[in-house]
């Protein structure tokens, strides 16, 4: 079984509600475009700080989380808009230390509708909004 990456746009929530509402130019919406880890095991996308940065995301809070060592206190970030292919979900990101890659956790795939495959190392399209 493989890693599934994908590529992934990420976009400051508030700057892309007030595009979305006409108050803002679509250039002027803060943007990154990474290739990402699809990650079921993630709750939460994650970005290294500095993108964070880059976003402009406001800190939202630390949390209790668990990582590959351990339990820690994680940065949670947001809103954001994580955009994959032709589908976008909305949530919190938690910060990631540099030099780290960039995941795109469960919360976000499954609002996208997306099911990680990672014995054909892809991404399947579901249905989003499942009930």
């Amino acid at each position: 079984m493989g890693h599934v990456r994908v590529r992934a746009a990420f976009y400051n929530g508030v700057d892309y509600a007030r595009w979305v509402g006409g108050e803002l130019p679509e250039g002027a919406v803060r943007r990154v475009e990474v290739e990402a880890l699809a990650d079921a095991g993630a709750t939460y996308p994650a970005l290294p700080r500095g993108l964070v940065e880059r976003l402009g995301l406001a800190f939202l809070r630390e949390v209790e989380g668990e990582v590959a060592e351990g339990a820690t206190r994680l940065r949670l970030y947001g809103p954001a808009v994580v955009q994959v292919e032709d589908r976008i979900a909305v949530c919190p990101v938690i910060e990631r230390p540099e030099g780290t890659a960039p995941v795109v956790g469960v919360v976000a795939l499954e609002q996208m509708g997306f099911r990680v495959d990672p014995v054909a190392g892809r991404l399947v399209k579901e249905l989003p909004l499942m009930l």
